[in-house]
């Protein structure tokens, strides 16, 4: 049975939520984190350390939130799954499903849906259903809509002007959930520079990828290659890497990070074991290694 929230507690979690955080609040309420966040966030209160929600990721969530995992869309945000679900909650987009369509509406909807003389407001009104679901049933039906140019918002398209040549139209597409076409199109009306068909891989690169995948990140290699992400990752397959778990470190490769953190710069000791400066700091504060560096440095 869910306990209800007295109102002594909703005192307490506006008074101290802002400042001390979910965790802190809980511990004292004796109630479930996730909990505390869903309150907050229906009280409208937040977290001084947590990350506001904008438009477009709300945009986002609404569009994506029924058709598709909440692992993906938490990646694609770069948000807790937790967190996913406390702010789909908040916008109401966790109410229970919908009956179940009938012949009739399935018709009706084939009828109206393909014509965009019909809005998609008007086919929600008429049948009863929410634009989402009209959606999903549309593309369960396999009922298509004559093609309509996305309407970019000024966030978008700074997104795409400023990420156009670093990243592929496949990435961008995917990460602002428009249709490839539609990032090449825009890019194309705001002038931005078309990519040139992909250059040859030397054996040099090759030779470096062999090297370093799977022990420093892909987006770094990229970098160090003037590729993309993706370029990269494709080209794993072919050279037989496999893009299976990180490499395990050795016990020498642990012994050289034990003998030499904290006295010589972090990336002299990333580059002489071809490990990237993150994994030699996780793998310092797994061999309790960054305390003795704080005293050390006192």
């Amino acid at each position: 049975m869910i306990r209800v929230w007295s109102d002594e507690e909703i005192r307490y979690l506006k008074k101290y939520y802002k400042s001390k955080g979910p965790t802190f609040v809980a511990g004292k309420l004796g109630k479930n984190r996730d909990s505390v966040m869903a309150k907050a966030a229906r009280l409208q209160i937040s977290y001084n350390d947590t990350r506001g929600w904008s438009v477009w990721e709300d945009n986002y969530l609404k569009r994506h939130y029924r058709d598709r995992k909440r692992s993906s869309i938490a990646k694609t945000l770069k948000r807790t799954i937790s967190s996913i679900q406390n702010r789909a909650k908040y916008l109401g987009l966790t109410n229970p499903m919908a009956p179940r369509w009938t012949e009739k509406e399935k018709n009706l909807l084939r009828s109206l849906y393909p014509d965009r003389k019909h809005s998609l407001d008007k086919i929600s009104e008429i049948l009863n259903r929410t634009p989402a679901g009209i959606l999903q049933q549309a593309q369960i039906l396999k009922i298509s809509r004559p093609i309509k140019d996305h309407v970019w918002s000024k966030q978008e398209e700074n997104y795409l002007i400023k990420n156009y040549k670093n990243k592929t139209a496949r990435e961008l597409a995917k990460e602002l959930s428009v249709t490839i076409s539609a990032v090449s199109h825009k890019a194309m009306r705001l002038g931005l520079k078309q990519r040139k068909k992909g250059r040859p891989w030397t054996e040099e690169e090759r030779e470096y990828i062999r090297q370093n995948y799977r022990k420093i990140p892909s987006r770094e290699i990229a970098a160090k290659l003037n590729r993309s992400i993706d370029s990269i990752i494709n080209s794993a397959g072919p050279l037989g890497i496999s893009a299976g778990l990180p490499l395990p470190w050795s016990d020498k490769e642990k012994d050289y990070v034990k003998k030499h953190y904290g006295n010589i710069p972090l990336e002299k000791i990333a580059g002489e074991i071809k490990r990237s400066e993150n994994a030699v700091v996780a793998m310092a504060v797994k061999l309790n290694l960054t305390k003795n560096r704080k005293r050390k440095k006192q």
